[in-house]
């Protein structure tokens, strides 16, 4: 047994954070599946590397030139058939798990974020071209992203809401996941299956960012991230604990998980572990987590110095709200440029092969 199925014996699932060709044709991600991988993350970057350093989509590519696609249409193919090729090979996990994990999310489109209408329809879009079970759309949790979350649950649309840094903008994604639900029950259960949610918090960005603000040597660095994590798994535990959601887990509604982002520093994985949570890393960071020592449940512990932490934070200036938006502005832009370099090179691509 791994270390990644100890972590599952604790209560959290370790997902993927990448996909690409490569990972999936040199059978790497169904080891880490076998290892104990339980879902997996994708964004457009991986794979803008991937079509650059490798041959592995040159075939399609090419066979989809030939038949006259546009090169919008020819990388959208691209990226759909590595989500659900990835989507299927973790497919028995979500049968194991009776949905509760086994999923494969990726990024909507960062050019919509604006538009509450088109942001729900690219949702449903994605959702229904990609056709499997154990998708999720990624959604910021920027105030119209939260509305258009609460629709796609709604809808039956699983949805991975990033970009959550602070309590108070949890709060706000789990009361619209718990809408959501309370509309597709009284809605649309008699003909789809319940949709799934994961919250994520990347721990490791909020971190670096107010580190950033304070001076060298002061005692509260390094300490935001995990402070944060924590707080919120207090939240997170009172509200899936009221007595809305469980009129709805009657029903068969599943928890809607904290995901924490990270990076391979052992105080992360130490520290946020907890039950009905995910953590999600690199590859890479994933091999670092296999050789980490007995894993214990650490999220309860501490809470009230985490609540401390924060309020430190507050008195010495640092305002997490501003840097949330920050930050999440920061992150939209860089998805934005990441979905337009992966157009440029899979141009690039076909010019080269043609």
């Amino acid at each position: 047994m791994s270390k990644l199925h100890e972590a599952t014996g604790l209560g959290q699932s370790i997902w993927l954070n990448g996909l690409d060709r490569p990972l999936i044709q040199s059978h790497r991600l169904i080891n880490f599946i076998l290892m104990g991988v339980h879902g997996v993350t994708s964004h457009p970057d991986t794979i803008t590397k991937a079509i650059a350093d490798s041959s592995d989509y040159d075939h399609q590519l090419m066979e989809l030139v030939h038949k006259g696609s546009s090169i919008p249409q020819v990388t959208e193919k691209l990226l759909f058939t590595d989500v659900q090729t990835a989507v299927d090979l973790i497919h028995p996990i979500y049968e194991r798990t009776h949905g509760v994990d086994g999923y494969v999310s990726l990024d909507i489109n960062p050019a919509l974020e604006h538009d509450l209408s088109e942001l729900i329809s690219e949702g449903l879009r994605l959702d229904y071209d990609i056709d499997r079970v154990n998708t999720m759309v990624q959604i910021p949790a920027t105030p119209v992203g939260i509305q258009a979350i609460e629709k796609l649950i709604g809808e039956g649309t699983s949805v991975n809401a990033t970009h959550i840094y602070t309590a108070e903008t949890y709060e706000k994604v789990a009361q619209a996941y718990i809408a959501g639900m309370d509309y597709f029950w009284s809605h649309l259960d008699i003909w789809r299956l319940p949709p799934a949610a994961v919250a994520s918090v990347p721990v490791t960005r909020l971190d670096q960012a107010v580190d950033t603000l304070l001076e060298d040597g002061n005692p509260l660095s390094g300490t935001s991230g995990i402070a944060m994590a924590k707080v919120i798994y207090g939240r997170f535990q009172q509200i899936f604990n009221s007595k809305e959601w469980k009129q709805l887990a009657k029903h068969g509604s599943r928890l809607q998980r904290p995901l924490w982002e990270s990076s391979d520093d052992p105080r992360y994985v130490h520290s946020l572990m907890g039950t009905n949570t995910i953590h999600s890393l690199p590859a890479t960071h994933i091999t670092a987590f296999l050789e980490e020592s007995p894993m214990t449940n650490t999220l309860t512990v501490g809470q009230d110095e985490a609540q401390q932490t924060l309020a430190d934070l507050a008195q010495q200036g640092i305002n997490l709200t501003a840097i949330e938006k920050q930050l999440r502005t920061q992150a939209i832009e860089t998805t934005r440029i990441a979905y337009q370099s992966l157009t440029d090179a899979v141009m690039r691509r076909r010019d080269e092969l043609a």
